[in-house]
Parts: structure tokens; sequence; C-alpha cells
């Protein structure tokens, strides 16, 4: 009989090789810039790269041993199970080892038993603090938790919609895409011409929004992978203990507080993307999940696994919320708050890719297209991948189909709004809306391998530049408008000024009260960095300055005469280069980007 020792072997070094790359990648993640050193995700990395090498091992050395029983033809062959689990021997031991298959199955459970309770255990750096928040009720939003001591301050209503670019609403001045609700609210309330985030992606964006902080100081730098830090109280958490009721509604996974932490202070708490995947709604599969999204940031087996079968962009498909799901959740839960005092978030997702609004928006500004360019997340991932580069008609098409999400939103906004305003509540409730980050469709294509498209790519106003709306009948006067440079920081401070709230030391954004009175403000200054910060920024009501931390290079932009950002400015202008420049390098220091 052939020896089965190449079986064993094989997954014996696969494990060790996966475990040993697991290690190696681990340490290496540790080291870019703003990471930090991360036992559970070695363990969990040594397991999951571990077991997927161990199994191609495995493989291999069957493979060499079947080849080796071709070759001993005359001898009697092996059965199939002996050859998985090794050559044993009469004591019971494996050949070459020393140890019974006993011995090696207790070695392997334990070790299996110990990664797991150690990678999900409450407070490790795998696994957020558990939700604070209860689910929705599927019937009523009405519950006896609800019930909260009156504050003396108006409510609010936060509405935050994901992938919206400023320039792309009529009131920012686009020229056909109609956006009639949000245009009214502006003119009812406050514009923020140039209002940045301090980083394109959802997550980060909306704990800086949440927090008041930049994402360096809350802990949320990489979406979906970092969780929010305990240490800096939210939004949520500061209206609850001002005897406020709390309510999020969201309609997409990575606000999940398994994902994000962000649920903190929410009374009530709930996703209601109605086609979220039956797997991702199991809360024991969603720490799975959350873990293996973890990996596959950090780890190369997870990652090339997961772009050979695309389950991410499946994910992305398949779980997006719409609207008027949105819309009717938040409904519910506004009329059962009427008559109390309440702090509700809502989150839409709608205009994030793939674009796939209801009829008829795909065709209300693109009727006649008749190339390949649709809805699907196909379209999606042939531009992220290279293989099509939409131009002409294609790209006026991907573009029209963004805007005809955005008009579906407005509709649905609109509704929402007109609820507020027949409960009675428009006078005392204030409405602030802005979004995470923005979209690029091809406008700075020549400084990409793969063409600019989506998110999060760079730091041009595309991706950064979003609006801000504030609307509160009783004390801010109509249609006024800013050209100060704010940013995402700023909107929690903002918000407790106007509700005669506390704001904690640990804020960094500015309250925007005294701009809004027209009162004397020093000169704003906006800072964003990817989450790698490979790319800095600094931006003022007049410049926007990048900085290329690879190469050293800046780029300057004159944002009045070019919002686009199109012409580098940077050696006409060597004294603004200068002082922005240091401004920003000052800030990164600060915040200990260097």
């Amino acid at each position: 009989m052939s020896s089965t020792k190449p079986v064993w072997l094989g997954a014996l070094c696969g494990v060790c090789l996966g475990s040993l790359l697991a290690i190696a990648e681990t340490l290496r993640a540790a080291g870019l810039p703003g990471a930090v050193f991360r036992p559970s995700l070695m363990l969990y990395g040594s397991i999951l790269d571990g077991g997927l090498l161990g199994a191609c091992g495995l493989l291999v050395g069957t493979g060499w041993w079947l080849v080796q029983k071709r070759a001993s033809a005359g001898k009697r062959p092996a059965s199939v199970v002996i050859t998985v689990v090794g050559n044993r021997r009469r004591d019971g031991t494996l050949a070459g080892t020393g140890l019974s298959r006993r011995d090696l199955l207790a070695i392997s459970g334990t070790a299996a038993l110990a990664g797991v309770a150690i990678a999900l255990r409450p407070g490790s750096s795998l696994v957020s603090s558990p939700a604070s928040a209860s689910p929705l009720p599927e019937t009523s939003a009405t519950s006896p938790a609800l019930i909260a001591a009156a504050p003396r301050g108006p409510n609010l209503l936060l509405i935050t919609i994901d992938t919206l670019r400023a320039d792309q609403l009529g009131v920012y001045g686009h020229p056909y895409v109609r956006t009639p609700a949000l245009d009214t609210l502006a003119k009812q309330g406050a514009l923020f011409r140039w209002h940045l985030v301090e980083q394109p992606q959802t997550n980060p964006s909306h704990a800086s929004i949440f927090t008041g902080t930049y994402p360096t100081t809350n802990g949320l730098r990489v979406h979906l992978v970092d969780k929010l830090s305990g240490s800096v109280e939210t939004l949520a958490e500061i209206y609850k203990r001002a005897g406020y009721t709390t309510a999020g509604i969201y309609s997409w996974l990575s606000l999940d507080a398994e994902y994000s932490n962000l649920q903190r202070g929410f009374d009530v708490y709930q996703n209601v993307a109605a086609s979220t995947p039956q797997a991702l709604t199991n809360p024991l599969l969603k720490q799975v999940a959350a873990r293996y999204r973890e990996a596959e940031e950090y780890l190369s087996v997870p990652k090339m696994a997961n772009q050979l079968v695309s389950v991410q962009r499946q994910v992305e498909a398949d779980a997006k919320g719409r609207a008027d799901i949105t819309t009717d959740a938040a409904i519910v839960v506004l009329e059962s708050l009427a008559n109390e005092p309440f702090a509700l978030w809502v989150h839409y997702f709608d205009p994030h890719y793939p674009y796939q609004p209801p009829d008829p928006y795909p065709n209300l500004y693109d009727q006649d297209y008749r190339g390949p360019v649709d809805s699907s997340m196909n379209t999606v991932a042939s531009i992220e991948d290279g293989k099509f580069a939409p131009s002409g008609a294609d790209l006026y098409r991907l573009m029209s189909l963004y805007q005809g999400e955005i008009t579906y939103i407005d509709a649905q906004i609109g509704r929402l709004l007109g609820r507020l305003d027949s409960l009675s509540l428009a006078s005392s409730t204030i409405v602030a809306l802005t979004s995470d980050h923005g979209e690029s469709f091809d406008e700075h294509s020549s400084l990409y391998v793969r063409g600019d498209f989506f998110h999060p790519h760079s730091l041009y106003n595309a991706e950064l530049a979003v609006p801000l709306l504030l609307r509160y009948p009783d004390k801010l006067r109509a249609g006024i408008s800013t050209d100060e440079m704010t940013q995402s920081i700023d909107v929690l401070p903002t918000l407790l000024q106007m509700c005669s709230l506390e704001i904690p030391a640990h804020v960094q954004g500015s309250g925007l009260v005294a701009t809004l009175a027209g009162g004397a403000t020093d000169a704003r200054a906006a800072f964003a960095t990817m989450y790698d910060y490979a790319f800095s920024s600094v931006a003022t009501a007049e410049w926007k300055l990048i900085l290329n931390q690879a190469n050293g290079r800046l780029a300057l932009f004159d944002l009045r005469n070019d919002p686009h950002e199109q012409r580098d400015v940077a050696a006409a202008q060597p004294q603004v280069v200068s002082a922005l420049g240091s401004m920003l390098r000052s800030w990164m220091r600060q915040e200990r980007i260097v």
C-alpha cells in the first residue's frame, strides 16, 4: 500500500503556511498609517487562512497520494477514510507524528473553540459592544420604552442621504435635475454652499456627524472594519441624556451595530432594508460576516476569495434599501413620537450604486438610451474592474440613472416632511439634511488607471462636497445661505447649540449659529483624508490644497473660479500653497497622521 503521508503532510503544510501568512499580514497591517495591532485578527486570520490553505494542501496531498497509488498497482489500495485521516499504526498513532487521531481532533477542536471564544468575546477588537438599542416592532413603533422626560428644546429630525453630491440638486445650481422637496427645504431655512465631509465613506462620515470628531479621533477610520470608539459620546447619547426619545431608521447593513457601533444611545435602531439577505439578519451570522469583512480588508487569502466569488458586490446589490420603505418606517416612528420630545435620524441609501430607481425614474433624464449601461451590479463591476469605461452617451446614461435615484428620493423625503407638517410638528422641529459623501463620474480619469468612477477614490469635491440644509421656523430665518467652508464635524455642535444643549469637550467641530446669524467668524477651513492617509486636503472658501503622501506632491485649486478642480494652479500661487501646506501639516501632526 502506498504511504498516505503526502495527504496529511500537505494539509499540515497548508495550515502552517496559512497561519504564518496571517501572522505576517497582521503585523504588516499594524504598521499601516493609522492602524493598530489586532491580536484577535491574527487569531481569526490564522484559523481562516490556515483552514483554506490547509484544504488546498489536503487536495494537493491527496492528488500526490493517488499518483503513488497508481504507481503501486500490485499493492493493496488504502481506503479513502484512512487516506484522509492518515496512515494509522497499530498503537493508534499517526505515522511520523506520535499522535493519535483522537489527540489531533482534541487539539484542533480546542484551538478552534478557543479562537471562536476569543474572537467573539464582548469588548474584543473584532466585536462591537452589545447593542443598546431595541429593534423596531413589526406592528407598531409605540412602546412604553419610548416615553421620556420632556426636555425644553425643540425636536430633531436628522436626515442623511448616502452618496449625494451637492451639485446634483436644483438648489445647488443643477440645471435640470428636479429636487423640489429639497429645494423647498432650503428656501424655508438655511443652505451651506460649501460643506465637505472628512472622509468619503459611509461609516467614518456618519461617525463624524454623530460625534463631531475626525475619524482619527473617534476610531472609525476604515469603513465596515473599524467601530466607533466608546470614549466619544454620540448625538443619540447626548439627546437621550437630555430627556429626548431617540430613534434611528436606516436602510443599509454597514450601519448595523456589528459593523459600526453607531447604535449607542438609540432607543430604537433598525435596518429597514427589506431585501437584506436572510443570512445577514441572524445576529451570530452577522458577527461572523463582520469578522470576515475585517479579514478581507487586511488578509490576502480572504481578499482573493472575495474577488473570485464577488460576495461583497452581490451583497451591495441585494441588501440595498429603498426610499419608500424607509419613509414608511420613519413615518410610523414619527407618528408614535408626535407627543413626545424626540431626536429621529433617518438614513436613505438609494443614490448609492447600483442605481436602481423604480419606474418611471430610470428614464426620467435619458429616455432614448439603447446602450450597454443598465441598473445592475454587472455594469458597476465592469467599470470598477477596468473592463468598461463609459463615455459620451454611456456616461450620460450612468449619470441619468444616478439622477433618477436623486429625484425619486426627493419625492420620498417630501412625503416624510409632509407628514411632519400634518402632525403640526414643523415649527417645533429642527430639520437637518446632509450626506456622507458624493460620487465620481470620470471627472479626473487621467489620474487613475481604471478611470475615476464611484467612491472612495479621491478628495476632489465630486466625493467630498455634499449638501447641508437646516430648517427651524421658530428661530431660523428662511432663505439664508452662507459661502463659509463647513464640514461634517460641525453638524453636531450646531444642532446642540440650536437645542441649547451643552457641547461635549471632545467635539472638534464648531457650531454654526453665529455664521447663520451673520456674525463675524474666523476664516474656516475643512480638512479631509483618505482612510489609508494616501491623500490629505485642506479647503477654505477660496482654495483647496491636496497633498499626495506618497510623493509629497501638492495640488492647488481655485474653488471660486474652478469648483470642479480641473486646473492645478500650485505653480502660479506659491504663497497660497505655503500657507495652506503649513495649515494642513499642522492639522496632520495634531491628528497624528504624520
